[in-house]
């Protein structure tokens, strides 16, 4: 990957949005906000690009059985960088949704009640289910406030997850992605630099004396810094992160071997006449970029992220509106 000039990014990726937003007459940006880094580095985006041309951005937390620590920062990010910000607790939706689904199934007695706990335990139901149930719950909310406010719902997901998948159709997916193009490391890599950006700013308020201005970007940069803190969550429940599915041992790992993958555009969707994936040894081997990566990362972790991604095919045709990174990236 080549390395990236992130005050470039960020400059870019604002004026992009900025440019789609007013473009297409919207009125609001909205945007559920988790915690995790991706969605606090769209809410750093969108706050500038409100600050750019007065469309506010309203933000929501909705927790449904969230971590503590993720959801103290998701109020302090919302508080931090949104015009309009609220929690609504979705734990009421989400019941209703999964005992319908229950009933659906079979699983429950329409007139006895449930604790949620129980209803996620019925046989119909699995951890992956139940989460992209809870995610569905949250874009469902999400976009009747677009609605309401003639607004767009923004997205959060990276480049790392969309290769492999790591996200939910008609749950994580809203109108337009302002970092899909960005690895996973290259977020926190552009977290990084805005942390550092918003303490200037704060430094350069308290020597002029606006201390409300000051207190504001020191909001912003802890705001940031809290979330890159946090230990990223698959989002669904199902493990500890996304990296515990592919026993990847860091980020750092994935997108190496991903943005090896990329350039082989043929073997990227080879399949054999009964329809298998097919190994990308042949495909691969004038490079050496296979035997490279799996000395580098291990044949299992390698083989378990070329699974993925070539599993998550059909997930990537519904993909939003994104800004490309040949708008950002280095000559």
């Amino acid at each position: 990957m080549k390395e990236l000039n992130y005050e470039k990014v960020f400059n870019t990726l604002v004026e992009e949005t900025a440019n789609y937003v007013t473009s297409n007459g919207l009125k609001a940006m909205v945007l559920g906000i988790s915690g995790g880094i991706d969605s606090t580095v769209v809410a750093a985006i969108c706050h500038e690009v409100s600050k750019k041309t007065g469309i506010p951005l309203i933000g929501r937390s909705l927790p449904i059985k969230n971590k503590s620590d993720e959801f103290a920062t998701s109020v302090h990010v919302g508080e931090a960088f949104c015009n309009e910000f609220s929690v609504y607790r979705l734990e009421r939706s989400y019941r209703a949704a999964l005992f319908d689904a229950c009933a659906d199934a079979g699983d429950v007695n329409m007139a006895n009640s449930y604790y949620l706990d129980e209803l996620e335990e019925m046989p119909s139901r699995t951890p992956i289910a139940n989460g992209n149930l809870q995610a569905r719950c949250r874009m469902m909310y999400l976009y009747d406030i677009a609605s309401r406010y003639k607004g767009l719902v923004m997205s959060t997901d990276n480049q790392t997850e969309y290769q492999l998948g790591f996200w939910t159709i008609h749950g994580d997916v809203g109108d337009f992605d302002p970092i899909q193009d960005l690895w996973k490391t290259e977020v926190y890599g552009l977290a990084n630099y805005l942390q550092d950006h918003y303490k200037s700013k704060a430094l350069e308020a308290l020597r002029n004396d606006y201390k409300e201005t000051c207190d504001n970007y020191k909001a912003m940069s802890c705001a940031i810094y809290n979330s890159c803190k946090l230990v990223p969550t698959d989002g669904l429940g199902i493990s500890n992160s996304d990296l515990d599915q592919i026993g990847a041992k860091d980020y750092a790992t994935v997108d190496d071997i991903l943005s090896r993958f990329i350039p082989f555009e043929n073997f990227r969707k080879s399949y054999d006449s009964a329809g298998q994936i097919m190994h990308p040894h042949d495909e691969m081997a004038e490079s050496d970029c296979w035997s490279q990566l799996c000395a580098r990362h291990g044949e299992d972790v390698v083989d378990k992220v070329w699974s993925r991604h070539l599993a998550s095919e059909f997930k990537r045709k519904k993909a939003p509106i994104y800004i490309t990174r040949e708008k950002y990236e280095n000559d």
